[in-house]
């Protein structure tokens, strides 16, 4: 099966360059969907890219959930008291006044990210400190485990199975801190209980199978939990692709319709939209406008004695003429309509804008294409028509147009391959 090479980063122009980048992450995201990612990481960029865009939702998790677990965390002295009242005040003080405060400071510092180095953390900070917070809890099960002689202790290793559960389930560790945190417990579970003494052989592989199966299951559901956190993200990811690809075909889609495919410059249909967004502007500020029209005198008996391809070249000639008149950001030149052209020019007065229209009559005889059909020059010429007025309530475009084509007609009508301006 083969596929087609991908073009070279250097040959692509800088417009494309982002339409570029954008298939190839496309493609990335196809495949991931089609194929897994089993091991529970992305391709780097978009896995640092995916770390970063559900931080903010992982850090406010991990505000509110250890918050309530901090809370039935301590609600658990209840059980300290019930089975392992020997050490009950030991417990007061490794849950209230070593572990609750510790855990208060943490949470507020990264919440108010009064730490410099809370603040520039990566994202995985918040893994981190669950991991960490998590692992004290256990070890302060396992002392105490340790240390009474109650004889209802041995039923203590139970509370194992709720840290466990609050760091794959609640807290949703990533995968593989998941996967760490889950063996540290196990290992905290087993030197606690290999620790304390006379444990009953009896009831070690119970509660044993118990907190492991819990361990797995509960580490099954976080990969599972993950996976799908991840797919949703991969297929928002399309999803926003798509759009932006689309947005782009539109985009254009649009500057197709609005170009002249032989001249590369605006069309008709383009020039009337902004001449009319240009007249509401400039009727609401009171500003002058000015509307040229410039037609190659005799083009059709050019076309006839020289050919189209020569027609074609001739036009492609002029438009260079007039894009290179434009001396002003906002005045806009379009091809009107076979031979001829529109130009634009807001905020500009009948003198400047006969000016510019002499400019181009010039600039166009200045190009000396020869044209014997022409009964006004051996070389091309233009006529030009100009209008100008200040905006007002009384005009309309339409109005402003027709005038620039009498104007036009009028040049026409006085020998052609000149300028004739009228004003309203």
């Amino acid at each position: 099966m083969s596929t087609a090479a991908q073009p070279p980063l250097q040959s692509l122009p800088e417009s494309d360059f982002g339409a570029f980048r954008q298939r190839t992450s496309m493609d990335r995201i196809h495949e991931l969907l089609e194929h897994g990612f089993p091991w529970m990481f992305f391709p780097s960029d978009m896995e640092q890219q995916f770390q970063r865009d559900g931080a903010a939702a992982r850090a406010r998790r991990f505000l509110i959930s250890g918050l309530i677990s901090l809370f039935i965390y301590n609600g658990f002295l209840l059980a300290d008291y019930l089975m392992a009242r020997d050490v009950f005040w030991l417990a007061v003080e490794l849950r209230l006044l070593v572990f609750t405060p510790i855990s208060l400071l943490a949470l507020y510092s990264f919440h108010k990210g009064a730490l410099p180095w809370l603040r520039q953390a990566p994202p995985s900070i918040v893994d981190v400190l669950a991991l960490l917070g998590g692992i004290g809890a256990a070890v302060s099960l396992a002392i105490i485990l340790m240390l009474s002689r109650s004889p209802l202790i041995y039923f203590y290793p139970v509370g194992f199975m709720v840290v466990i559960t609050y760091g794959n389930v609640v807290q949703r560790l990533r995968f593989w801190f998941a996967v760490v945190f889950t063996v540290v417990l196990l290992g905290t579970f087993v030197g606690g209980v290999m620790a304390t003494p006379d444990f009953p052989a009896r009831l070690l592989w119970p509660i044993s199978s118990m907190v492991l199966s819990v361990a797995m299951f509960t580490l099954s559901a976080n990969y599972f939990l993950e996976r799908d956190e991840r797919r949703r993200y991969l297929l928002t990811l399309r999803e926003r692709g798509l759009v932006s690809e689309l947005s782009l075909a539109h985009t254009r889609l649009r500057e197709v319709s609005d170009i002249d495919a032989l001249t590369g410059m605006h069309n008709r249909r383009h020039i009337q939209e902004h001449l009319s967004l240009l007249w509401e502007r400039a009727r609401r500020d009171g500003d002058h406008l000015s509307l040229l029209l410039v037609d190659i005198d005799h083009f059709k008996k050019f076309n006839e004695r020289y050919g189209n391809p020569a027609g074609d070249a001739c036009l492609q000639k002029v438009a260079r003429v007039l894009q290179d008149s434009q001396r002003r950001t906002g005045d806009t030149v379009a091809r009107y309509g076979g031979e001829e052209f529109m130009v634009v020019l807001p905020r500009t007065d009948a003198s400047f804008a006969v000016g510019a229209a002499e400019r181009i009559r010039q600039a166009v005889e200045a190009l000396q294409i020869r044209h014997e059909s022409s009964t006004t020059a051996l070389h091309l010429t233009a006529s030009v028509g100009v209008v100008s007025c200040q905006a007002g309530p009384q005009l309309t475009v339409e109005q402003v147009m027709a005038v620039a084509e009498q104007a036009l007609q009028q040049a026409k009508l006085e020998g052609r391959n000149r300028v004739c301006g009228l004003s309203l």
